[in-house]
């Protein structure tokens, strides 16, 4: 996850500069380059009172809250017979910790709003299926309004990816998950013009047996009519530099 920016201090381009400076002037023409002289130290100055939210550090460790309206949380599972349904949650919120040296380091937590689901189709046979899945079948919405994804543990396979351990909340009940995760440290538009380095993007793959968390609904069932325990879900987050209040 680290990116060809190298990190240099504000002093050190200072002492670089000295030193170019030394290597020119002598004692006998010190005096005959005041001009010379005159940028060197117009230079310092510039790099002193520049502020310290232009010199910090873009790849250091920092905090950004994700963005609802530039992020999805999906999901896909099987119903009975032939059915698939496709599920998005529309309202949620979240923090992502970026550690560009570390990433080890770094950590998730989002909360979904359970009953803002949206789904690709509205029928299940003759049952509102969206009733169906926040109702006391499925996600029980009325008693456990939020669904929680905490990371706990992130291992790093390639340059931009790793594997996330995550405790899911669902329904009152946490056991973990395993993810496939994938970090930007910046972003940029489609044709790579524009970048902007307060805001990272995240996105999370993975899937889940529902009945680890007691949603048993249709589980019993045999042959076709039997529904499916696996969950897969889908996370695409584009999260912005938090801003103490």
């Amino acid at each position: 996850m680290r990116c060809s920016i190298i990190k240099t201090s504000p002093w050190r381009v200072i002492y670089l500069f000295g030193q170019s400076v030394s290597n020119h002037l002598t004692t006998d023409n010190i005096y005959n380059n005041k001009f010379f002289m005159f940028k060197w130290l117009m230079l310092i100055i510039c790099l002193v009172t520049v502020s310290t939210s232009v010199m910090a550090d873009p790849l250091q460790p920092r905090l950004y809250d994700i963005n609802n309206e530039k992020s999805f949380a999906r999901f896909v599972t099987k119903m009975c017979t032939a059915d698939i349904i496709k599920g998005e949650f529309k309202k949620f919120s979240g923090q992502i910790y970026f550690d560009e040296w570390e990433p080890e380091n770094s950590w998730v937590n989002v909360t979904l709003d359970a009953s803002s689901l949206s789904l690709d189709h509205e029928f299940h046979k003759d049952e509102l299926l969206k009733d169906i899945i926040e109702g006391d079948q499925i996600l029980k919405t009325i008693n456990f309004p939020a669904i929680k994804l905490k990371s706990t543990k992130i291992e790093r396979t390639s340059q931009n990816t790793g594997i996330m351990i995550a405790d899911l909340t669902l329904v009152g009940e946490t056991h973990p998950v395993e993810l496939e995760v994938t970090f930007e440290n910046t972003m940029t538009d489609r044709y790579a013009t524009t970048i902007d380095i307060n805001t990272v993007s995240f996105s999370a793959y993975g899937a889940f047996k529902r009945s680890e968390w007691n949603v048993l609904y249709g589980l019993d069932r045999i042959g076709i009519r039997r529904m499916s325990d696996d969950v897969q879900i889908f996370i695409s987050a584009v999260a912005t530099l938090h801003k103490e209040k």
